[in-house]
């Protein structure tokens, strides 16, 4: 049977080919690589470019030729040429130029993009490399992590994983105004309607603030709110529930109810940001970094930067943000999911075009290696790190000293300047470790940070992350077309209950419309390749 997101494809295919302009993919014809002396440790003949498709942060963004490609480019002799596009605007771009299979040697995916392109025959197929003798850094982690099976694609893989360097987990945590807390002697909140209680309560004594405020519009709340709820929402609505060890699509659940029932409570109640629905990235950092918000319900790690950007002002040296354990929802659990400690959810595929294809994999399986990551995380020996007596790589202070009052951080400054870590391209990432570091050698590291991760270390809601089953491309096209007719439907709800428009037991009529678009048949898709993947 020919599915409709084939149809969708191929319609796509055939209508950008003719507006989309060529995207230099392959070898840069014109490379400038300056001078250079050949290395032994060379991975090439001759100086070769790479091409990289990248996604830009607000946080990070990435510059072409930082040091720490420079530096690549004089061990290896592969030059890394970017091509990055901003992240509002990077699943829109990656599309259209995978659909017209007009993109550079490598690109960064999503999970989702692996079973929806890999049919096509763009993405090289990998597994002819993963051996001891073609890539032997990489050979490493897939023996070591079973769960790398999970990305294969009917029996294929054909993306790399990035893998966690050292990494400490937090992740989506309640975090709040501590100080004023204290100074107004309002104990912590245990319940999640303790919470509204005492959101609203600082409302009271601070009335020109926003109590409660998020980014990147209502998706990204129900995201970082759901599961701590009694439901979940994943990326686009199923999740694994580890209570019930399965998957599951929260919005077509009941439990869904109690969320939006919360969510509305805090709408009409004057707690959420009235302008939750539009709010961005940046909106949500000005006003928690300039004392106009009191909490967050997101990537908790943020509050130890707001908290610094806060301090700066006048009347708000004292101030503070602190993540709080997390509370009890209406069903007497505490639950969360804390991000990856192993294995990301970031992937490079490989152009099966590409004319670099064994540059390409020396080089990857480079950065797999323990000296590649040293490079891809700290730099340039002697410029920005050295490696102390026990032969692991430290920042130079030297180097550091430069960033110390940096906006919105002085590790994320560093990883900048010099084209490092997890959201550069990078195959065996650090984040925690070197966000650590940095600040500790800066003095930035304060009690406050010691408190948090004391919290989080602490704090047994946290389960780490479930690693989504492998599907089949059957499997895969039949649940993109439930999830794209699923999320065109919900897109158009989810206000209308969170701002009291309609009330919340007419939500039953929508998980009614849900089944109906095949919401039961979506998550029997994914809990029978939960029990393949089990029984390998």
């Amino acid at each position: 049977m020919y599915k409709t997101t084939k149809k969708a494809l191929m319609v796509l295919i055939a209508l950008l080919a003719l507006v989309v302009p060529v995207f230099a993919g392959g070898a840069s014809e014109s490379g400038d690589y300056g001078e250079y002396t050949k290395l032994d440790s060379w991975l090439v003949d001759e100086p070769t470019t790479v091409t990289v498709l990248l996604s830009d942060s607000a946080s990070q963004p990435i510059k072409n030729y930082a040091p720490a490609q420079q530096e690549i480019f004089r061990l290896t002799g592969i030059k890394l040429e970017y091509q990055v596009v901003p992240f509002a605007s990077y699943d829109e771009k990656k599309n259209v130029l995978l659909a017209t299979n007009n993109w550079p040697d490598v690109a960064y995916v999503r999970p989702a993009d692996l079973p929806m392109y890999a049919p096509t025959g763009i993405f090289e197929p990998l597994l002819q490399y993963v051996n001891e003798e073609t890539m032997p850094n990489f050979y490493r982690f897939w023996q070591q992590y079973d769960d790398m099976k999970n990305f294969l694609v009917d029996g294929e893989l054909y993306a790399f994983p990035v893998v966690a360097r050292d990494e400490s987990a937090n992740g989506f945590g309640p975090v709040i105004r501590m100080d004023l807390l204290k100074k107004h002697n309002i104990p912590v909140p245990e319940t999640f309607e303790e919470l509204l209680d005492v959101l609203d309560q600082l409302h009271q004594i601070y009335p020109d603030t926003i109590p409660f405020t998020g980014r990147k519009g209502t998706t990204q709340l129900l995201k970082t709110c759901s599961y701590m709820l009694g439901s979940g929402y994943g990326q686009n609505g199923l999740y694994y529930d580890h209570d019930l060890e399965q998957y599951v699509f929260g919005p077509a659940t009941e439990e869904f109810k109690a969320v939006l029932s919360w969510l509305n409570e805090a709408y009409e109640r004057g707690i959420l940001d009235p302008d939750f629905a539009t709010s961005t990235a940046e909106q949500m950092e000005s006003k928690l970094s300039s004392g106009r918000a009191l909490f967050f319900l997101d990537n908790s790690g943020f509050g130890v930067n707001y908290t610094k950007a806060l301090n700066k002002i006048p009347g708000y040296e004292d101030a503070y943000f602190q993540i709080i354990p997390i509370p009890e929802n209406e069903f007497g659990q505490r639950r969360a999911e804390s991000y990856a400690k192993d294995l990301t959810d970031r992937f490079y595929v490989v152009n099966s075009s590409s004319k670099n294809k064994d540059a390409v994999i020396k080089l990857i399986d480079w950065l797999y290696s323990d000296y590649g990551s040293d490079i891809s995380n700290y730099g340039i020996e002697g410029y920005s790190f050295e490696y102390n007596e026990n032969g692991e790589p430290e920042f130079l202070l030297s180097y550091l000293e430069q960033f110390r009052d940096a906006s919105p951080s002085s590790y994320y400054a560093v990883y900048e300047d010099l084209g490092i870590t997890k959201l550069n391209f990078c195959l065996y990432a650090c984040n925690t470790r070197t966000w650590f570091e940095i600040e500790k050698a800066l003095g930035n590291w304060d009690w406050i940070s010691d408190e948090y991760w004391n919290i989080v270390n602490n704090d047994d809601a946290y389960v780490p992350p479930k690693i989504a089953p492998s599907l089949t491309t059957e499997e895969s096209e039949r649940a993109t077309d439930i999830l794209m007719e699923l999320t065109t439907v919900l897109e158009q709800e989810y206000n209308k209950y969170i701002m009291g428009l309609e009330p919340i037991d007419n939500w039953d009529s929508v998980i009614a419309h849900c089944e109906e678009l095949g919401a039961r048949e979506l998550e029997d898709i994914y809990n029978t390749a939960l029990a393949r993947s089990m029984s390998v």
